[in-house]
């Protein structure tokens, strides 16, 4: 008897154990997805921004250093997330523009 009961506790503990590992796993995984989802509509935006400044700038001719700064903040953040090589290459022509008008 005692033997039966051992068998079938140890059953139950291990199952107990396993569900509750299983639980566990789908809250993590659902927060770390809404947290990439996060992390790639605000790197969404800050691309965004950035191409928008550099087409502002662009078409000016020249690039202010207090918008330099702004946009090398943006930068940094984006290149933080993850952001490309694309981006990268816009704020480097930004650099190239002077800072005051010709």
């Amino acid at each position: 008897m005692l033997e039966f009961i051992a068998k079938y506790w140890l059953e139950f503990v291990f199952s107990l154990a396993i569900s509750g590992l299983t639980v566990w796993f789908r809250r993590i995984s659902g927060k770390v997805k809404k947290q990439q989802a996060v992390n790639n509509g605000v790197k969404a935006l800050l691309r965004n921004e950035i191409v928008q400044e550099y087409n502002r700038y662009s078409d000016k001719g020249f690039c202010p250093i207090y918008a330099r700064e702004n946009i090398e903040s943006l930068y940094k953040e984006y290149h933080e997330l993850g952001g490309n090589g694309t981006i990268t290459e816009l704020v480097g022509k930004l650099h190239s523009l002077p800072t005051e008008k010709e």
